[in-house]
């Protein structure tokens, strides 16, 4: 009996490289085409989300970042305003988008880094699920105690409560909030014990404090207090002191320390956004830094200038994750 030829097989194996090598030339093709549109980029409107409420301290830095790109890449960049789950609906929104740099998130070290690490199961890995783009500020947070705390220094206060261990409190925005993990984190590296009374929203806890029922409140918001009598301000959280307020030591020079806890706000976009619209943006926003106008705007907001490009800002935030994850493994913070 003679064998089959393999004669059909052979002719759809042939169809099926044919197709695959037209495919594939197809592709080849369009390569120059993409790589064309991610060099001339942007040829049109660029969304830039906010993921909070119009008129907040990202709002601001989101219209800066806006204003700044407009004006040197000569297409409008809008801004959007997405609020929701504490920065997450917004940040969620801009993940999902397609890679092409027409979609970009304002965010900050509390939408980011906060709330990838109390939301469980975690909404997304900020390192993975996006793409940093760039750092553009700090936010120094400044050490407040009642005026009803023997204490005019750091030092001072930090010997002070272990000499009474749980009999002082700290307030914060709430729990699960960024105040809340300076509180946890202040505790832990000083080795004190203080209550934490959760308020609703920084304002309702510097009220709590100015009445005299907490003695303790890590927040930019303490500052609008600190010529009222009720509170002292002893030191700011950042590397250095901060140029509008030149008079407020440094944790360490004010006797405590050398504490991390200063937040931040950058540029995002999603993950695998182009390498060449990823080092665009950084090329206008590095000189914001240096920038009178910009500098100025930041102050105004309670940001210092602090430029950090993708690969850098990207380790950061890395480390961050490392770090508050630990804060709230140790101090166990759920969100109520």
């Amino acid at each position: 009996m003679k064998s089959l030829k393999p004669f059909a097989a052979t002719r759809t194996t042939r169809r099926q490289l044919l197709r695959g090598a037209a495919t594939a030339a197809c592709a080849i093709c369009l390569l120059p085409a993409a790589q064309a549109q991610v060099d001339k980029w942007p040829t049109r409107s660029v969304t830039i989300v906010s993921p909070y409420n119009p008129g907040g301290t990202n709002d601001v830095v989101a219209r800066l970042v806006a204003d700044r790109l407009q004006k040197a890449l000569g297409q409008p960049f809008v801004v959007e305003n997405k609020p929701g789950a504490a920065g997450i609906v917004g940040s969620g929104g801009v993940m999902r988008a397609a890679p092409d740099g027409y979609t970009l998130l304002s965010g900050n070290n509390g939408s980011m880094v906060v709330q990838s690490v109390v939301k469980k199961p975690s909404p997304y890995d900020p390192a993975t699920a996006f793409t940093p783009v760039a750092k553009v500020a700090d936010a120094p947070n400044y050490i407040a105690i009642s005026s009803t705390v023997p204490a005019d220094t750091v030092g001072e206060f930090i010997a002070y409560t272990r000499r009474n261990p749980g009999k002082l409190n700290y307030s914060s925005a709430g729990s699960g909030s960024f105040g809340n993990f300076m509180g946890e984190y202040f505790k832990q590296q000083t080795g004190t014990y203080i209550v934490h009374i959760p308020g609703r929203g920084s304002a309702s806890a510097l009220n709590e404090m100015v009445a005299g029922r907490i003695e303790l409140m890590i927040d930019p918001l303490v500052l609008n207090q600190r010529n009222g009598g009720r509170i002292k301000v002893l030191a700011t959280t950042h590397a250095s002191r901060v140029d509008a307020y030149p008079d407020i030591p440094t944790i360490k020079e004010s006797g405590g320390p050398e504490l991390d806890i200063t937040g931040w706000f950058g540029l995002f976009g999603p993950a695998n956004l182009p390498r060449e619209v990823v080092d665009k943006i950084n090329g206008v926003l590095q000189g914001m830094a240096s920038d009178p106008e910009a500098r100025k705007m930041l102050a105004t907001a309670g940001l210092v200038p602090a430029h950090l490009p993708g690969a850098a800002f990207s380790n950061l935030i890395k480390e961050d994750v490392k770090r508050y994850d630990a804060i709230q493994q140790r101090a166990r913070i759920v969100v109520e």
